[in-house]
């Protein structure tokens, strides 16, 4: 037996690297269009800068845990890939994306009280309403999110990244057209100030789930069409929220402390 230690040479790492590197660009872009937002409404006159921020932050606060929790379908679809499994394929998606309704009417409701939470938490009387105004139009924009979260692993799991990368790039692209047009009130559009970057936010997060399932199609088609309620049965929807709770679990207490520094801030 051969017991010296691995040692990954060049075309190791960039194998890595070229499996990975995508993987992190969207995960990056997806953030980045709150980070947009912001920086767009900075050169909005009053205290939008703050209210966005402040909105934001509760917002990833509210969606942060049903994110984890749908990370959790990455292994399984992996290995329905890896092993041949079709059907195992078509449920993980299925399942996928009746856990996103789930999980988006779970984080909906956590982010209707917010202005009660903020002003529980003793922010800023002056910033409040408008933060609580930026957070709640956000919520259309939750399922959508997910939505693309699930799709995203069943087209990792086959190695079709391209789309996806693609779809981050110009969905950014249009956050950040519609943050100029909406917030500030060009293009015939009429200045929203903290609401409209929120709306630009939500659009974009739509077109990123649309945009994702219509370039996937080729490989989502198959799974799409055999669709069965059996597998839709409550125990298997348990058995994947367990799955993916304790990575949701993780990341709630990893942005959790990064909130409470934001909101001493």
């Amino acid at each position: 037996m051969n017991l010296r230690p691995f040692i990954p040479g060049r075309d190791d790492l960039y194998r890595t690297l070229r499996l990975a590197a995508p993987v992190a660009f969207v995960q990056v872009g997806i953030m980045s269009m709150g980070v947009v937002d912001i920086m767009m409404v900075g050169h909005y006159p009053g205290v939008a800068l703050a209210a966005v921020a402040l909105g934001n932050l509760y917002f990833f606060g509210a969606v942060i845990f049903g994110w984890g929790v749908v990370m959790g379908l990455d292994p399984v679809i992996a290995q329905a890939v890896g092993a041949e499994d079709d059907l195992g394929v078509s449920r993980g998606l299925q399942r996928g994306l009746l856990l996103a309704v789930v999980l988006a009417i779970f984080a909906t409701a956590i982010v209707l009280p917010v202005e009660t939470v903020l002003r529980w938490l003793a922010q800023p009387p002056e910033v409040i309403p408008l933060a609580a105004l930026y957070a709640r139009t956000c919520i259309p924009g939750i399922f959508p999110l997910f939505a693309f979260l699930v799709l995203r692993a069943t087209l990792q799991a086959q190695h079709r990244m391209r789309p996806i990368v693609i779809t981050i790039i110009v969905a950014n692209l249009i956050n950040a057209g519609l943050d100029w047009a909406l917030i500030f009130g060009h293009l015939g559009f009429s200045g929203g100030g903290v609401s409209g970057a929120a709306w630009a936010t939500n659009f974009s997060r739509w077109f990123m789930a649309l945009a994702t399932f219509a370039a996937g199609w080729a490989s989502l088609r198959p799974h799409v069409r055999l669709f069965e309620w059996r597998g839709m049965e409550l125990a298997a929807l348990r058995r994947l929220t367990a799955l993916g709770a304790p990575v949701g679990l993780h990341l709630q207490i990893e942005y959790s402390a990064f909130a409470v520094v934001g909101l001493l801030m």
